[in-house]
């Protein structure tokens, strides 16, 4: 019977010039095709497939069919001008229908003339086909009479026999590669994702081995996960990369599934998500983290450093309003004496001439310390201001240290210490502002003796590097909190040390700190309670800047 189906499907291709004609049986579940005249039924097996639904809700005609996609994707490996589909038989009480399917590569090839044509030969068709199913509900005709039947085909039917339905609509909706392999590792099916992911048709997959399609670096793991799945009943997945038709990488999260009939394997079914993305990000990923430690980092240091500018500002307004309290305690002192020594000479006539003179020391002595505090807020100031010029001259700095030290002998010997200058044999040029130099030596000592113990030790050391020159002032005196260190060279501020009351208006470390700034040097403080202070000066021996404007 078949062979006569054959023949008048031959006919009727013949008659109207289509490249290509198949009876295809559908129900609710399942499509297949009886008998096909001109190419290979694999071909179509996709399509054939996605029409179950438009079956099922009745709207099996040739624009509904065009829309989808598989037929899209037919269409652009073999070019169809003209396409005819058309119910031929059915039995409604199982909703199953013959449709007879025509591809021609002329356009407007199956119009009314044509169908007028081979109207006859289909009603024959149509009565073929009513015998031919009868006959094989009753004896349960076997497709194997069909020429291009083979094992493999069979297998293809017992793997899409019960849930065809599920599965067909999954297969046109998901976006994941979905594909079955027979037991053996051959491809008999995959979704149209998965051709236009790989790039292939269905005809070039078919029949091929998985493993023919994966990069070599991942073969080895590839073959161990699916002989893994092969040998159990349970979902297994693993990584790998397919290379598609145009060696294009397409990395793969594989889930794949046995399917087993009567105790037996017969196949595989498998979903794979398309993690190219996601690996291509995660690479990304791995370049951009420490770029974003680091900013992250950057951001935590901003915040930190605006909460402590925020901290600085209150902190700067209660050290300036504790300055002026200072400042005034301080300019009121020698005032007092001024005042009130001159006062008493002009008050007595009659005083005697040894008394005149000690009081008018003390006058002289007194004004000189207003002077000088008078002349620290108003450097600080210009320094501030940008109106200090450095004055540079090349001079020996051990000679300056040596006539810092010789002033402050006797104050050192007021308080019984002992001076140790260590300084190098050979001469120690450095080209800066001399006066300002000696300036803040002479505030570094004088500190080192003020805060320093009875019977205590000053040390002043001298390094000619090769590049720079670095002068240590040390003391065995009172020592500096260490939550006080940060904030030494802040303008106002004073260190807190109560039972101790030392006269100062906590300006001359600010302004040491900016003539060794002024000078593109370096201070540094280490220090203890109660083990002494050591400041550490670094000062370039010779100006960059001004060297190379010389020689320009």
């Amino acid at each position: 019977m078949i062979e006569i189906i054959n023949n008048t499907l031959h006919i009727i291709a013949k008659v109207s010039n289509s490249k290509c004609a198949y009876l295809l049986r559908m129900n609710n579940w399942d499509a297949e095709i009886i008998t096909i005249y001109g190419d290979e039924r694999d071909k179509y097996t996709l399509l054939n497939h996605s029409m179950i639904d438009l079956h099922n809700s009745g709207t099996v005609d040739v624009e509904a069919v065009r829309k989808l996609n598989a037929f899209k994707l037919l269409n652009r490996e073999d070019s169809i001008y003209s396409f005819l589909i058309q119910d031929i038989f059915s039995i409604r009480e199982r909703n199953e229908s013959v449709y007879l399917v025509m591809f021609s590569e002329k356009e407007s090839q199956f119009s009314s003339d044509c169908m007028d044509k081979i109207l006859s030969i289909i009603n024959i068709l149509s009565f073929q086909i009513k015998q031919f199913l009868e006959l094989k509900r009753y004896q349960r005709v076997s497709i194997k009479s069909e020429p291009k039947y083979d094992a493999e085909l069979e297998n293809t039917f017992d793997l899409m026999s019960d849930w065809e339905r599920s599965f067909n609509s999954i297969m046109e909706i998901s976006p994941d590669l979905i594909f079955i392999l027979n037991k053996d590792g051959n491809f008999i099916l995959i979704n149209e994702t998965g051709l236009i992911e790989l790039e292939y048709s269905l005809t070039e997959l078919k029949g091929k081995h998985l493993t023919q399609f994966v990069e070599p670096a991942f073969l080895n793991q590839t073959v161990k996960a699916l002989n893994e799945i092969l040998s159990s009943n349970e979902t297994k997945r693993f990584e790998t990369i397919f290379l598609s038709k145009y060696e294009r990488p397409v990395k793969l999260e594989v889930s794949g599934k046995t399917v087993v009939k009567a105790g037996k394997i017969i196949g595989m079914i498998a979903s794979a998500k398309n993690i190219t993305k996601e690996k291509n990000y995660e690479e990304e990923l791995k370049k951009i983290r420490p770029k974003l430690m680091e900013t992250e980092r950057l951001i935590h240091i901003e915040r930190k450093r605006t909460k402590e500018h925020t901290s600085l500002i209150d902190e700067l307004n209660r050290l300036k309003s504790e300055f002026i309290s200072n400042l005034s305690h301080e300019f009121r002192t020698p005032l007092a004496s001024i005042i009130g020594f001159s006062e008493t000479i002009e008050s007595d006539p009659d005083l005697p001439p040894e008394m005149k003179i000690e009081f008018n020391h003390v006058i002289l002595n007194e004004g000189k310390r207003l002077a000088k505090l008078i002349n620290e807020v108003l450097d600080i100031s210009s320094v501030e201001e940008g109106s200090i010029v450095l004055v540079r001259t090349e001079f020996d700095i051990v000679q300056v240290l040596q006539s810092v030290i010789d002033s402050q002998k006797e104050f050192a010997e007021e308080k019984s210490l002992e001076f140790i200058f260590e300084k190098p044999e050979e001469e120690v040029i450095i080209e800066a502002d001399k006066e300002r130099l000696s300036e803040i030596f002479k505030a570094l000592i004088n500190n080192a003796i003020k805060f320093n113990n009875e019977y205590g030790r000053v040390r002043v050391t001298v390094s000619n590097l090769y590049r720079e020159l670095e002068v240590i002032v040390s003391d065995t005196g009172i020592g500096i909190p260490e939550k006080d260190l940060p904030y030494i060279f802040q303008k106002f501020y004073r260190v807190s040390r109560p039972g101790t009351e030392i006269p100062g208006t906590g300006v001359g470390l600010v302004f040491v700190k900016q003539i060794v700034d002024l000078h593109k040097g370096l201070i540094t403080v280490q220090s203890e309670p109660g083990g002494g202070s050591s400041f550490i000066v670094r000062l370039p021996k010779f100006s960059k800047i001004e060297k190379s404007e010389v020689e320009s």
